[in-house]
């Protein structure tokens, strides 16, 4: 293994900070060499890499904008094995954008083209805005209007997402990006996870304004938490106002990459024959062999890895591990007690409510408002869904406060 690298930062006035412990994993299955390309937790002005431990790469870069990329060669049956521990920040001071920032995240590009069409479509949306921050919002509120959230997809690509106007976060990102650098307001997509346990993959938007530096701008966890929310209803994500996600985020989540199309070192090998009969998807208008293909000699993106596999012969990812590696992002300090916690009392609430429906035992009934205020509470300390959360935990409070109530008469009272 690698040495642990350990960074400490002072803190700003006014951030509100967190720690989240990432793992990663990913063994080569295939009867073939693969070459691996791993994203590590970049640095940014929201997210803090505080320590790593990793098997040590063959090459390590940075690329222009403050990827840090691993490269591995693997055999069959190896593997990588990482972990870090990262500090999430609320706050600090804005930032000044470089012309070559300013540039790249201005640029079109196969995922975010910025073309005739993009740009009278921008230009229709934000014709009564006065400056940039009120163009980004229109823009927001257009996307969570018009578009409509769907996983999976059937291709990847913003042409494809203006045809059939439904999406995952990929291609809401995708699209808001095109949007706002077709007006000359840099915008980068955020690769990431959400802190939930297993993969929980995440896409969203920074935007950047003058005073203000990089913003975040969720498009489509503002549609769903508008929308859908029952796809959040209880889920450890402490879900914001939907108008919210234009210029915030719950602070429980974990970049791996900044922005798309990456240019790989060593360089990606040459793409596939088409004539090869390996398992195709549409993206950015081509026919895309994952883990055999580039995009015009760029990675899409690193979630958070991307790799080559050598053999001629076709080889089929049957599961998301086989093609992003495996990797679990949870919540450290007093955060995690709360969730272990809620998962305890969750289970036996649950525990209690069957053993009652199917035994009439009566003495579950009696026990079950218990644990099901504990698991209610847990979720308004966390600030999740707290209205809801506020009164279900009042009401089986009150439950258990009478159960109590009436044990002690009864005790003293014989």
């Amino acid at each position: 293994m690698a040495g642990i690298l350990v960074r400490f930062r002072s803190r700003k006035v006014g951030e509100v900070v967190k720690k989240v412990n990432y793992s990663f994993q990913y063994e080569n299955q295939t009867s073939d060499h693969v070459k691996v390309w791993l994203a590590n937790p970049p640095e940014t002005e929201k997210q803090t890499l505080l320590k790593e431990e990793k098997r040590s790469p063959m090459q390590e870069y940075i690329d222009t904008i403050g990827n840090r990329i691993s490269y591995y060669e693997l055999a069959p049956g190896e593997q990588i094995d990482a972990s870090y521990s990262v500090e999430l920040k609320v706050g600090g001071a804005a930032a000044s954008l470089t012309e070559e920032e300013q540039e790249r995240y201005t640029r079109s590009t196969a995922m975010i083209p910025v073309n005739q069409v993009i740009e009278q479509m921008a230009a229709d949306v934000t014709e009564k805005a006065s400056d940039n921050r009120e163009k980004a919002w229109l823009l927001f509120q257009h996307m969570i209007k018009n578009y409509t959230y769907k996983f999976p997809v059937k291709a990847r690509g913003v042409d494809h997402f203006l045809q059939v106007k439904k999406g995952d976060c990929g291609e809401y990102s995708f699209l808001y990006a095109s949007l706002c650098r077709s007006l000359g307001i840099p915008c980068r997509v955020m690769v990431g996870a959400f802190a939930m346990g297993k993969h929980q993959a995440h896409v969203w938007n920074e935007v950047y304004l003058e005073d203000e530096g990089w913003i975040p701008v969720d498009t489509s966890m503002a549609y769903t938490v508008r929308k859908q929310l029952w796809r959040f209803f209880f889920s450890s994500i402490r879900t914001l106002r939907w108008r919210n996600y234009f210029g915030q985020t719950e602070n429980q989540r974990i970049v791996f990459s900044i922005d798309t199309e990456h240019v790989p070192s060593p360089a990606y090998p040459e793409g596939k024959d088409e004539s090869d009969p390996y398992e195709t998807f549409p993206l950015a208008g081509q026919s895309f062999a994952w883990g055999k293909s580039s995009l015009h000699g760029t990675i899409p993106y690193f979630q958070p890895m991307y790799f080559y596999y050598q053999a001629d012969k076709p080889y089929k990812l049957k599961r998301t591990e086989e093609a992003l590696g495996s990797w679990e992002v949870k919540e450290a300090g007093e955060q995690k007690k709360l969730l272990e916690v809620r998962k305890i009392s969750g289970y036996l609430a649950l525990f209690l409510a069957l053993v009652f429906l199917f035994t009439s035992w009566e003495i579950a009934s009696i026990l079950f408002p218990f644990p099901a205020f504990v698991y209610c509470l847990s979720f308004w300390v966390r600030r999740e869904r707290p209205l809801f959360f506020s009164i279900a935990s009042g009401f089986f409070g009150i439950i258990s406060l009478l159960v109590t109530l009436a044990f002690l008469l009864e005790f003293f009272g014989t």
